[in-house]
């Protein structure tokens, strides 16, 4: 079948190397060849180890391949060819693998005198009849002849089975394993091409893994397309598929319409590939289709009952061998995925796992609803001190120096901000002067004994006084002191010097930093459930890794909108160690929960949507 295959060879023989009996195993045409010219080509290959190619005439060469089966000289085969071009001697070399692969396998573990060797050797070469010896005449010292035996073909068919296994097993991806299934069971079969897809169980697509002899091959060909689709045919109904082309047009008209329906593609696959027969094997594990194997034969005869009871056993074998190979490549999670439902499924059983755990699960979950646990309410927390001071513009004026910024710890009568005084010391001048000219008036009032003009201006004389004691005093407040010890939490005014401010105007503020409150806002819905004297705890965005124990202090009527709903403000007061208080800052906001007490699971899942609907239909 290789020769017929090549083309270019016009003869060829395949000899066994054994040191006690050498012997010819097949030749190919069984009639009219030249054994004495081919036999000469076997010492060079043999001595030398290596291929030997010898010029007879014009174009034509013979060529001695030696085979090496695990790691050791064979056999030769020796091929008596045409080559035109010189070019053509590397495909034809690249042809050959295929069936050294082949001659390999059967070789695997068996001795060169055993009659299955014979006979599995003799089902790869149709030219040998089966009545017919391998005897052919040799040059003296060439090598004897032993004949050809045959055995049943199921005895070969059993023992290939098993080598083929032993051979899936020993490759080490997934890829490999397909490869070699499908190049094994072409060669056993005969078969004009062997195809192999796997089932995407998650995409619900078959992807084409691997053709006979065919390292490379393009799934968006037209052939590789009608291939997939024989075997998603197969592999919808759930049954093998065999097609036969009939040689009576009358018979292929009388065959029934509805299974020339489910054999369409079967059918596109024999016209358009010019086939005898296709069959689409099944490939199951643990009763789950994973796969499809489709074997297309262009020899007058179908597959016979026990080259389709191997192909049965192969799939059932392979499939197993198949379903390790795609585990040990999934990821994380689709192994732990296919390992729980396996779990699931040995406990459960293989049928209606899934009714069965779906029950067990609704089961499951309506008894947890009534479990009860403690349920934590949690809302958004701002951390604030229990006092804080303001520090207002005393009188309209101008911003002069500012001393104090956000985030600043200051002492209690440190400069924070220094108005712009130079209008009250210019008032103050003028009073001064003013002063000063009501202190003569009255003296020369007084030296004159004028005693009405004395008194006018020892009257305003004492207003310009009390004037000057004013200004006095403005000034001293033109200087904001910090009223207590604490921390700058408010805006920063640096960058203002020389606005204008209106008496009244809050310029800084001093937050004591020795006690803390934690302002709480909790949603509307549930402010019914908190009340005074709660505990619960606190975590701050700025200290990831500290909580803190928190008591509900006070539930104000104090409401704000935030993202369109209404929340109420709840004091907390800071419980339990206060070790970490030194870390803390004004401002910080982070998580806050209150225990609420004990409510059953279902409530604390479903109780605002409850709470929801209600209102609804009200």
């Amino acid at each position: 079948m290789q020769c017929q295959i090549l083309g270019n060879v016009n003869a060829a023989i395949l000899v066994k190397c054994s040191p006690e009996n050498p012997q010819i195993l097949a030749k190919w045409p069984t009639a009219n060849i030249d054994d004495v010219v081919l036999g000469r080509a076997i010492a060079p290959v043999l001595e030398k180890q290596r291929l030997h190619l010898q010029l007879l005439e014009a174009d034509e060469y013979v060529l001695g391949h030696p085979l090496i089966i695990d790691e050791q000289l064979w056999g030769v085969l020796v091929l008596r060819i045409s080559l035109p071009d010189k070019k053509i001697l590397p495909i034809l070399l690249k042809s050959l693998k295929p069936g050294q692969f082949w001659l390999q396998f059967i070789m695997q573990s068996l001795t060169g005198d055993s009659p299955i060797l014979q006979a599995a050797i003799e089902n790869a070469a149709p030219a040998l009849s089966d009545e017919s010896t391998a005897t052919v005449e040799l040059p003296a010292n060439s090598l004897p002849v032993a004949p050809v035996h045959q055995v049943p073909l199921n005895e070969v068919l059993n023992t290939s089975l098993l080598q083929l296994t032993a051979s899936l097993l020993k490759e080490n991806s997934l890829q490999e394993t397909t490869i070699t299934l499908v190049n094994l069971l072409a060669g056993l079969l005969q078969a004009t091409r062997v195809s192999i897809g796997l089932l995407d169980v998650q995409r619900k697509k078959l992807q084409l893994e691997a053709v006979s002899f065919s390292a490379n091959f393009d799934q968006r060909t037209q052939a590789m397309q009608v291939i997939n689709e024989a075997m998603m045919e197969a592999i919808e109904q759930g049954v093998r598929i065999d097609c036969v082309a009939a040689e009576d047009p009358e018979q292929m008209r009388s065959t029934d319409t509805s299974m020339a329906l489910i054999k369409q593609a079967h059918q596109q696959l024999l016209h358009t590939q010019q086939l005898h027969a296709v069959s689409s094997f099944l490939l199951r594990k643990d009763n789950k289709i994973i796969g499809a194997l489709t074997i297309e034969l262009d020899r007058r005869t179908a597959l016979n009952t026990d080259q389709e009871l191997l192909v049965q056993q192969a799939a059932h074998y392979a499939a197993a061998i198949i379903q390790l190979r795609q585990q040990a490549t999934a990821g994380l999670w689709q192994g732990l995925k296919q390992r729980t439902v396996a779990r699931l499924q040995r406990l459960l059983g293989q049928e209606s796992w899934r009714r069965k755990l779906i029950i067990i699960s609704a089961m499951v979950f309506v008894v947890a609803l009534f479990v009860p646990l403690n349920y934590h309410l949690s809302a958004d927390a701002n951390l604030q001190t229990t006092e804080k001071y303001l520090v207002v513009s005393p009188q309209d004026a101008y911003l002069g120096t500012i001393s104090a910024r956000p985030g600043d710890q200051v002492k209690k009568g440190a400069v924070l901000a220094q108005l712009n005084d130079e209008d009250l010391r210019l008032e103050r001048r003028k009073v001064a002067s003013q002063a000063q000219q009501y202190r003569q008036t009255y003296d020369s009032a007084l030296a004159n004994s004028n005693r009405v003009e004395a008194a006018i201006a020892n009257a305003q004389m004492d207003q310009a006084n009390i004037q000057l004691q004013l200004l006095d005093q403005q000034l001293a407040r033109t200087q904001l002191l910090a009223p207590s010890d604490g921390i700058v939490v408010s805006d920063d005014i640096s960058q203002t010097r020389g606005a204008p401010v209106k008496q009244g105007d809050v310029l800084f503020e001093i937050a004591t930093n020795q006690n803390y409150l934690v302002q709480l806002f909790v949603d509307e819905r549930d402010i019914a459930l908190v009340q005074a004297g709660q505990e619960g705890e606190l975590k701050l965005s700025g200290l990831p890794t500290e909580i803190f124990n928190t008591r509900v202090k006070l539930v104000t009527p104090i409401s704000e909108v935030r993202e369109g709903r209404n929340y109420f403000r709840v004091e907390l007061e800071l419980i339990g160690d206060t070790s970490q208080k030194a870390v803390l800052r004004p401002g910080m906001t982070g998580t806050g929960k209150i225990g609420v007490g004990s409510r059953a699971l279902g409530w604390i899942w479903f109780h605002d949507v409850w709470h929801w609907l209600r209102l609804s239909i009200w």
